[in-house]
């Protein structure tokens, strides 16, 4: 029987140009002593590397925004020599999509962001300062969450101790996160339902949609210092999200919120294939982050 094919969602900014205040107001808090921070764990920065300096200077922008989520002070973009600068208003939901995708562990960070306009550059808008929107409604809330995200994720981290390859670590962990998670279709219809695009919703809540899910799968593989890319597409005709990961020298392509789904008895028939198999019902984005991505040989 193939697989039940379920539409899903991409992060897509919906963009705000606001006038920011410059009164600050409190930052996120800082782990206790003696705790690891799942938000400092080390991502692998993808799309970041790929982007150019101007791009690279609204992701930095965006990078310490997500820091303190709560400051209404907003972010200035700045060069690598500290000089602030700008960008087309135009470019910023792709740095974002491609900041969202390298940095799971900022579960706590909506779709949304807001910039400031600058001015125009032959009649497009350009902005020098950005700032993030928070899921959760407060400092508490989002310590709370911060927690319960490191503890969830170092129990599911800790079945893969034993594996020695890491072919055998991203096998593990793909199966323990097609199997421990439902596959939340509610959220693609309730804009309020934003857990479920974030890693927090499959790691935590156990229910997600594609983003989500492969946002997940990105964190866990981080953490065991594997590469890890998400690759915004098609499945079938709808938006869809699924990930390429590399060991022994190559990329290999992985869906697990089609295996979650999947009604067929077979396990794992989308993990490990190359682009040209996975092309048979999955299409990259022809635009975008998507063109910076390599090809599974």
């Amino acid at each position: 029987m193939r697989p039940r094919r379920t539409a899903a969602f991409l992060f897509t900014a919906v963009i705000a140009a606001i006038i920011l205040s410059g009164c600050s107001a409190k930052t996120k808090p800082e782990s206790p002593e003696g705790a690891e921070s799942t938000a400092q764990t080390e991502s692998f920065e993808w799309f970041y590397e790929s982007f150019d300096d101007a791009e690279k200077a609204a992701y930095d922008a965006f990078r310490i925004s997500a820091e303190r989520p709560f400051d209404s002070e907003p972010v200035l973009l700045k060069d690598k020599s500290g000089k602030e600068t700008e960008i087309p208003a135009g470019d910023l939901a792709m740095v974002y999509q491609g900041f969202l995708y390298d940095h799971p562990e900022v579960f706590w960070l909506s779709s949304s962001y807001n910039y400031r306009v600058r001015g125009s550059i032959g009649g497009e808008e350009t902005a020098d300062a950005v700032s993030v929107i928070p899921i959760p409604e407060s400092l508490a809330e989002l310590d709370a969450m911060e927690r319960e995200f490191d503890t969830a994720s170092r129990e599911i981290l800790s079945s893969a101790s034993t594996a020695e390859t890491d072919r055998e670590k991203a096998t593990v962990l793909y199966n323990l996160l097609t199997a421990g998670t439902e596959y939340e279709e509610e959220a693609l219809y309730d804009s309020t339902l934003q857990n479920e695009h974030t890693a927090y919703g499959a790691v935590c809540e156990k229910k997600a949609v594609c983003d989500g899910i492969g946002l997940a799968y990105k964190y866990l593989l981080d953490r065991c210092g594997i590469k890890c890319i998400l690759i915004p597409g098609t499945g079938d005709g709808m938006p869809h999200v699924w990930n390429t990961v590399f060991w022994d020298g190559k990329w290999h392509e992985s869906d697990p919120s089609w295996d979650t789904v999947s009604e067929d008895t077979k396990s794992g028939q989308y993990f490990d294939l190359t682009t040209v198999e996975m092309s048979k019902d999955h299409e990259r984005e022809r635009e975008g982050i998507a063109l910076l991505i390599p090809v599974a040989d």
